[in-house]
């Protein structure tokens, strides 16, 4: 099971039970209900509750898009202070992520925690600019 629910799988067109919308997403029932309790509207206050699934794919995207994490040019993600950090000496390792991925690492400024960021192969000579390649 993701850790992120996948707004593409619940059908606008639909009305959910709380029961229904967790099987559609792979979460539990309770995790439905606390989004209810966070401001997922629902379409009647008394049982069965119903939730729109426009409403429902909303929400689920409402909330990813918050939880996005934009970064300066000059920034790495760092997992220990959990938002964008400079690296230590702007020095960065390159690691292959995928055909057309980089990784870039580095330690934090910070913290000294583990820093990354993944970029476009293509990039690549925009970031070598900005940071020190090791």
């Amino acid at each position: 099971m993701g850790k992120r629910a996948n707004p593409m799988a619940v059908k606008v067109s639909l009305t959910y039970e709380v029961g229904e919308a967790a099987f559609a997403l792979g979460k539990s029932e309770a995790t439905i209900r606390n989004w209810i309790k966070d401001g997922l509207p629902i379409m009647a206050s008394k049982k069965p509750l119903l939730i729109s699934g426009q409403d429902l794919r909303d929400y689920i995207r409402a909330k990813s898009k918050g939880a996005k994490t934009s970064l300066g040019p000059d920034q790495l993600f760092c997992l220990s202070c959990r938002e964008g950090r400079k690296p230590l000496r702007m020095a960065v390792a390159v690691l292959p992520n995928t055909d057309k991925t980089d990784r870039l690492e580095g330690l934090c400024e910070t913290c000294g925690g583990v820093a990354s960021r993944i970029i476009s192969k293509a990039k690549s000579p925009h970031f070598a600019a900005t940071f020190r390649f090791k």
